[in-house]
Parts: structure tokens; C-alpha cells; sequence
């Protein structure tokens, strides 16, 4: 008959016998040694030494009580080591009347002398391992490991109790980081760190000594702690502060803290914590401010952002962002002459309905998705104008902005060529603007670039010139065909006589280098016959034309060709 396999090879878990009686220790040992490994000391202070040696690993001690070195002695040894609280003591013993002192002392079981039943020795302390052993895993897995405060999940779960234990209680909810922990770590090693954490779980245990809540830890230096609500936290930021600044010497560590007060417990507790998480890391950085208070106005607009980043794939697949196209007139002639056309985006979305591309653009760039979007408007504007020129017979020229994040992009240059040249149209007709921050702030890196975009046969604008970013003596290095006047500096000319002096400086300075002087923001009639009289080149601006959809700027083309 075929009975359960037994495993390939067993560990046997070790008893310790503690009995000052060799015949005691022998008749135990003798039950015991079949199913464990024995080990035997003649009295409590031989128990301690070989408990304490790190060669001995003890799972279990069975203890007689009436011995040279008391066995009560031992249990008290017991209490006040944290790793000897981990063993699970059973007491041998025929005295009744010991039992409750000994149940005092941290005992977990009794075993009657004399040994009447093996069996049943044997089985009690298989099983008193085992509930020990799993007591222990489930400790191991609810704590982490260097503070002992719980986890994430366990935190959420005794949060939860905390609630029912007290529902009158108004609670508020607290993240606690340290700042630059991560550097910290590499500039002074983990053990540095590790010291900087267990100071601030010091002071945080200290805290709950006065005010009642449950403490856990998350991720590298994040603490969490919920309990009793609080109107201010500045003494508990200065406490953790002057906590880590005891232990460490001549670093600068500073903490952030985000407050979730008055918590509706009926909230999911995974949601208020990555809510308070998210409000801690409003203040990474400034180190002016300590504590950031959750706003649910705030945290709308983190969530919004959040969803548009979210939802940014599935609208690019889908089309969503659509090209418009502002047109451009030549005013040197008698009459405003339709030129050209500016290239912006806009987002449709089925979800959001249109999001402004003041919210969007930054956005993207911040989350590293600008390059997707910009790819996407290189190569649709190049369709335009090849439908346009194969629909209408005429060249449109446009201008695409480039943004600085696609500048360091290393296959830039070759993309736009490519974009281009596969839907045949002229490379000088494909124009590639270019902030003026983006070229002062980073000139040795963008230069070399748009030289090389220019030198492909492109044409090169530097965009919102007079921002306040440079002054017109770095033009002369800069490599561009033409300067677009930025669009605060057209509409502030009507209330600023000084500003129109400005204008016709840029215009001139334009022109000595031989580059093409464009405004944007035109609005009047009186501002567009000034720009006229300064000799700017173009305008482009409500004046004539607010941004199209391509339906509409197709009419525009259908238009000037009568």
C-alpha cells in the first residue's frame, strides 16, 4: 500500500532540556530524540549561556523550575531579551501552585511530571513550535524590518480596527519623508541612512506615547502614521528634526510632512494614503516649507493631471489631438497678403472635452511624453502640406514648434528630414521654431542642433524673442532666418509708448541680419499699420485669423485663390 512520501531531507528542530536531575534530562531526551535534536543543561545559568551562543539555534526550551539557578530566573532573563521572547518556554513541573507565577513570567505551556504519555509531550510541542513559528512569519510579513513599524498593508488594516475601535475619534492622517533620502544613502552609505530613519521611528514612538495612533512604515524614508486629529503639527516636525540632528554630525537632513486631517473613515484607506503621500511631495524641494495640508481642491486638479497623462496614449492612437493652423500675412505690399500658416495643437477629447494646451504642453513635458505628441505634429503637418499642394496646386509653408526637450532628442534632425522628404515637399518651405529660452539657457547643447536642422535645408524662427530672456547682443551668434516678436510685447505697445521705440529696434536689428521680422498677437488695425510703418516682414493674430481646423483653413486657401 502506498502511503505519503516523506520529504527528501527534514531539518529537525532542536529542544533545549533544562533540569538540574540527569535521570529527568535522560527520560526526556529519550522520548524527544526520535523527532528532534536534544540538547541538555543542568541548570538555569547553562540554559542562558547556551541560549545566548549564536551556534545554537533553539526552537523550543523545556524548563524545570526547581533548580540551583532558578528556573524563574531564566524567565525573567527571558522578559527582558527581545530574541529570547522569540522561543517558546514550556514549564516541567508536578507543583500546581507554581503555574500562575510562571504564566506571569511569559510560560506558554506546562508538562506534569512524572512523564506519563511521550505521545503527547511530543505533540504538544510540535504544535507550540508551530504557533510560534507562525507568529513569527506573520510578524516578519506585517513589519518592516529595520523600524518594526508595520507595513503599508498591515498599516491599512489596523487603521481600519483603529476606526471601529474608535468612530468618535477624529483622525487625521500623516506622511512623513525625509528629503533627499536617496542621496543621502549614496553620499553616506546605507548604515547612515538606517540611522537617520531609526532616530525619526525613536521620536515617532515618543509621539504615540501621548497621542494615540498606529504607526507604519513605506518605501525608503516614508512614515505614515494615523491618529488623533491635531491643529498643529510644528512641534512634531521640530521633534523628528532635532531627533535626527542628535545622531547625525554636519548634514543637513530635513523632513517634508503632508497632514490628511479629519479623515472620513469612510474613505479607502489606500486612496487617503497615496493623498497624503502626494501632499508630503507638494513640498519636495522647498525647504522653506515642512508641512503641506491636503486641499480636495488641489488634489482635483493632481487627480485631473493625473487622468490627462493617463489617458494620453489612447488619445494619440486615437487622433484626438488635432492641428490647427493660424495664418500668417506678408504686410509689405499695398495689401495684407495671406503667407503662411503657424502649426499649434489642440486637444479634443471625448472624455475632457477640449483641454487647453497651456495645461496639456507642460505637462507632457514634465512626464516625458512631449516627443510622442511633437513626432505626431511633425508628421501630420508634412501631410497637410502635401494634400494641399496636391489638392490645390499651391505650397503652404508652416511652422512647426520645436520643443526643448526634442532638441536633445538624438534622432531630431534625422526625423524631421524624414518626416519631410517621404511626402515630397521642399525641406525651406518646413519652418522650425524655436523659443528664445530654449537657445539662451542651453546654448552650447541647442546650437550645435538647429545648426545642423538649418544646415539640412530648414528654416529656422526663434519664437517669443523680447520674452525677457536675452538681450540682442547673443542674436549675433544665434543662427535663425527669422524673429518672431513676442505677442506681450505687441499688445502692451498701445499702453506703453516706450515699448513701440522697442519694436522698431527689434525690426532693425532684425533686418541687419538679414532675417524675416514676424509679430504675433496682432488685434487692431492700429497696431498692425504701426508694425507696417516699423517695417515688420509679417503678422499673425486675431486681426485676421484666429487658429483653424484644417476644413477651415482649406476654405482660407480656396479663398486667396480666386
Amino acid at each position: 500500500m502506498k502511503g505519503k512520501r516523506a520529504p527528501l531531507f527534514e531539518v529537525k528542530k532542536t529542544i533545549l532540556v533544562v533540569d538540574d536531575e540527569p535521570i529527568n534530562r535522560a527520560i526526556l531526551s529519550a522520548i524527544l530524540s526520535e523527532d528532534f535534536n536534544v540538547l541538555e543543561a543542568e541548570d538555569g545559568k547553562e540554559a542562558i549561556d547556551i541560549l545566548l551562543k549564536e551556534e545554537h539555534k533553539i526552537d523550543l526550551v523545556l524548563l524545570d523550575i526547581f533548580m540551583p539557578y532558578d528556573g524563574r530566573l531564566v524567565l525573567k532573563d527571558r522578559q527582558e531579551n527581545p530574541q529570547l521572547k522569540k522561543i517558546p518556554f514550556i514549564v516541567c513541573t508536578s507543583d500546581k501552585n507554581i503555574e500562575e507565577e510562571c504564566f506571569h513570567l511569559g510560560v506558554n505551556d506546562f508538562v506534569k511530571k512524572p512523564y506519563e504519555n511521550p505521545d503527547i509531550i511530543v505533540a504538544r510541542i510540535k504544535r507550540m513550535i508551530e504557533l510560534y513559528e507562525d507568529r513569527s512569519i506573520l510578524k516578519e510579513v506585517e513589519r518592516e524590518k529595520l523600524t518594526n513599524f508595520y507595513n503599508r498593508e498591515f498599516f491599512k488594516k489596523y487603521a481600519q480596527q483603529f476606526d471601529a475601535l474608535c468612530p468618535d475619534l477624529g483622525k487625521d492622517l500623516l506622511a512623513i519623508s525625509v528629503n533627499r533620502f536617496r542621496l543621502i544613502n549614496e553620499l553616506y552609505g546605507r548604515a547612515f541612512g538606517d540611522k537617520v530613519l531609526l532616530a525619526i521611528s525613536a521620536a515617532l514612538n515618543r509621539y504615540l506615547e501621548t497621542y494615540r495612533g498606529i504607526v507604519g512604515k513605506d518605501g525608503g524614508s516614508t512614515f505614515i502614521i494615523y491618529g488623533e486629529h491635531r491643529d498643529d503639527y510644528e512641534d512634531l516636525t521640530e521633534q523628528l528634526t532635532s531627533a535626527v540632528n542628535d545622531v547625525v554630525e554636519d548634514v543637513g537632513v530635513s523632513i517634508r510632512m503632508g497632514v490628511y486631517p479629519l479623515v472620513d473613515p469612510a474613505v479607502d484607506k489606500e486612496i487617503a494614503i497615496s493623498r497624503t503621500e502626494s501632499t508630503a511631495d507638494s513640498v519636495s524641494g522647498d525647504y522653506s516649507k515642512k508641512i503641506a495640508i491636503y486641499n480636495e481642491e488641489k488634489q482635483a486638479k493632481t487627480l485631473h493631471k493625473e487622468e490627462l497623462v493617463e489617458s494620453f496614449q489612447q488619445a494619440l492612437d486615437e487622433e484626438q489631438f488635432k492641428l490647427f493652423f493660424q495664418p500668417k500675412y506678408n504686410i509689405t505690399g499695398d495689401k495684407p497678403a495671406f503667407a503662411s500658416a503657424e502649426v499649434l495643437v489642440r486637444w479634443i477629447s471625448p472624455k475632457f472635452g477640449f483641454v487647453n494646451p497651456g495645461e496639456f504642453i507642460n505637462l507632457f513635458e514634465e512626464n516625458g511624453l512631449i516627443s510622442q505628441l511633437d513626432s505626431y505634429i511633425f508628421e501630420k503637418a508634412a501631410e497637410y502640406m502635401a494634400s494641399w499642394k496636391k489638392k490645390y496646386g499651391v505650397l503652404v509653408p508652416i511652422s512647426v514648434n520645436l520643443s526643448r526637450i526634442d532638441i536633445y532628442r538624438p534622432t531630431i534632425v534625422e526625423d524631421i528630414i524624414r518626416y519631410v522628404d517621404s511626402n515630397n515637399i521642399p525641406r525651406s518651405a518646413y519652418y522650425i521654431e524655436v523659443t528664445e529660452s530654449a537657445f539662451v539657457e542651453d546654448a552650447k547643447e541647442v546650437i550645435p542642433v538647429i545648426n545642423k536642422i538649418r544646415d539640412n535645408g530648414f528654416k529656422i524662427e526663434i519664437d517669443d524673442f523680447g520674452s525677457g530672456y536675452s538681450s540682442f547682443g547673443t542674436l549675433i551668434d544665434l543662427p535663425f532666418d527669422v524673429l518672431k516678436i513676442d505677442m506681450q510685447i505687441i499688445r502692451s505697445m498701445d499702453r506703453n509708448p516706450k515699448v513701440r521705440d522697442i519694436i522698431k529696434m527689434i525690426v532693425n536689428l532684425s533686418k541687419t541680419m538679414n532675417a524675416v521680422t514676424v509679430a504675433e498677437g496682432v488685434e487692431t488695425a492700429e497696431q498692425c499699420a504701426f508694425l507696417k510703418e516699423s517695417g515688420c516682414d509679417v503678422v499673425q493674430g486675431y486681426y485676421f485669423s484666429k487658429p483653424l481646423p484644417p476644413e477651415d483653413f482649406e476654405k482660407l486657401i480656396e479663398k486667396e485663390l480666386k
